[in-house]
């Protein structure tokens, strides 16, 4: 039985992951924005199985900093937070565009702080709109409307899930699209449910994952782009400089 922590894991997706991840016998650590956020969540899940609750807000790189702190040791990391700016939406404390900032900028530095301490795997969250992100690593964070900037923070994730890969050879490393399912995040149209995205990112945190991108148990279509190694280069050149990290 491994440990494996989950971002954003309080409601929908990731809640639904760390449920099924408990019920195989693993121990979960619940990431929750705050303490009055997380307490009732750790609550109901510790009686499924050991469950440790850890908290911080993912657009405030300090932090995410101190969230690195209380996650330690651990066999799998699953970025599953993620937002979908309203129209409107602040940047977050450091100014960024605030999906950057979530989705991508606050992984990246968690995994950057955390690579000494994950013993197995590193799993980051695509989207079916992948294919319609844009990455231009000389204009990352900055404003634009909700929509593209979503899509652009999950293209981004999948990059940086393949250059984590290279950068980490030693982990498994790699991203899921967990389907169009009904959550916050997507319209009540969606036609997956809420569990369906959550086993298939209990499977790529404990099943026979083989890494890279895929969609439950079959690969994913990259774009071609994406899976540019000079793309990834310069991406993680500037996102250790965004987050402040040593490479």
């Amino acid at each position: 039985m491994t440990t494996i922590a989950i971002t954003g894991s309080t409601d929908g997706i990731g809640r639904a992951a760390a449920r099924r991840l408990l019920g195989e016998g693993h121990t979960v650590v619940l990431h929750a924005r705050s303490e009055a956020r997380g307490a009732p969540v750790a609550e109901e899940l510790g009686r499924l199985g050991d469950v440790r609750l850890v908290t911080g807000d993912l657009a405030d790189l300090d932090e995410v900093r101190a969230l690195a702190g209380q996650v330690g040791d651990v066999d799998v990391l699953v970025h599953n937070a993620g937002v979908w700016p309203p129209d409107g939406a602040p940047p977050s404390r450091q100014g960024h565009e605030i999906a950057f900032a979530v989705n991508a900028l606050a992984p990246h530095l968690l995994t950057a702080l955390l690579r000494e301490q994950v013993r197995e795997r590193l799993v980051f969250l695509g989207s079916g709109m992948v294919g319609s992100g844009r990455v231009d690593p000389d204009d990352l964070g900055s404003p634009r409307e909700p929509r593209r900037a979503y899509a652009d923070s999950k293209a981004l994730d999948v990059v940086l899930a393949l250059a984590w890969a290279r950068r980490l050879p030693a982990l498994r490393v790699g991203a899921v699209d967990p389907g169009w399912v009904r959550t916050k995040l997507a319209s009540s149209g969606a036609p997956g449910d809420v569990e369906d995205g959550g086993a298939r990112v209990a499977f790529a945190a404990a099943g026979d994952w083989p890494g890279g991108y895929t969609a439950g148990r079959r690969p994913a279509r990259t774009p071609r782009a994406l899976e540019d190694a000079g793309l990834q280069d310069r991406v993680l050149a500037a996102m250790d400089r965004l987050a402040g990290v040593t490479p």
